[in-house]
């Protein structure tokens, strides 16, 4: 498996060596590099990311297409990244950065809104101080709840 992982990122960085930096992260370059190792790592295992191997190679093929000019090639290439990437996420927990801190601040903000919402019906003066201080300490604490999950995350080494 480990011919077929550097294969192919050696393939991407000779097709795209002369892109430019702002093209590489706009395509998400480096994650497909990072992606095409954990599929690598995780076929033996793994029955979609063994399947998931001859999407990337066909991507692998067209990439400096894809990157150049908009088309066919291109709406492939993003589809194979994102495939890629909900399986890392679904099947073997690889998250984007500050995934669960964005999760936990939103459902804080929801939550924390709801709960401020419950002393309206009882309180006549300054509901807009209510609503917003319950809204505010749910954003804090699902944003420090995200944080500490997010944290355990890169210790783990599990970032998209």
């Amino acid at each position: 498996m480990e011919n077929w992982t550097e294969k192919n990122i050696a393939t991407i960085e000779e097709k795209l060596k002369d892109a430019s930096t702002r093209d590489k992260r706009f395509f998400r370059i480096d994650e497909l590099k990072r992606n095409v190792e954990r599929v690598g790592q995780f076929s033996d295992s793994c029955g979609s990311c063994n399947k998931l191997k001859n999407n990337i190679e066909e991507v692998v093929k067209i990439i400096d297409i894809a990157v150049e000019q908009p088309g066919k090639n291109r709406r492939n290439f993003d589809k194979t990244i994102n495939q890629l990437s909900k399986h890392m996420q679904k099947q073997h927990h690889f998250y984007a950065p500050y995934y669960f801190t964005y999760l936990f601040s939103f459902w804080g903000i929801i939550i924390g809104s709801l709960i401020g919402g419950i002393p309206l019906l009882f309180v006549a003066n300054d509901k807009l101080l209510i609503l917003s201080i319950g809204f505010s300490l749910g954003m804090i604490v699902g944003y420090f709840i995200g944080n500490s999950k997010d944290s355990k995350i890169r210790k783990e080494n599990r970032l998209l």
